[in-house]
């Protein structure tokens, strides 16, 4: 199951960067995609039931970011220096950095992926509750 697809990489790269990384190694976008999408799962399979019935947003967003990063890191060698402040992959090495820890923190536990939303049955009762009990020891007549 693939958690993102090209769409989401476009809405944080470039389409010509994607292009251009497309025309060095082709089908690199589909795979890093895939194989994103595949340790991402392993990591997740260890806390919940995969493949997940629906992706969370989170879930794509983190698949979409480090995808991206690798997909630049392809092209070029920019992405692993903050040296300079002209470098204009540092907001993505920044979010980079950021889902790899949330990501870590879904795997340990520390952060929970939100469940999926349920189809609301409207032929469902609603729920009720008896409650059944022993007749008192001692009422107002006495023992």
């Amino acid at each position: 199951m693939e958690y993102c697809t090209r769409d989401h990489i476009t809405d944080l790269l470039l389409e010509d960067y994607v292009t251009v990384a497309e025309q060095k190694n082709p089908g690199i976008v589909e795979r890093t995609i895939a194989a994103v999408s595949g340790e991402v799962t392993a990591m997740l399979a260890w806390r919940y039931v995969t493949p997940l019935p629906a992706v969370p947003d989170l879930l794509r967003y983190i698949t979409s970011v480090i995808a991206a990063y690798r997909i630049v890191q392809a092209i070029t060698s920019l992405v692993d220096t903050e040296g300079s402040t002209n470098n204009e992959w540092l907001p993505l090495q920044q979010q980079w950095k950021r889902v790899t820890a949330q990501l870590d923190d879904i795997a340990a536990g520390r952060l929970r992926l939100p469940p999926p939303a349920q189809e609301l049955n409207t032929d469902r009762e609603e729920a009720s509750v008896a409650v059944v009990t022993r007749s008192p020891l001692f009422d107002r007549r006495g023992f």
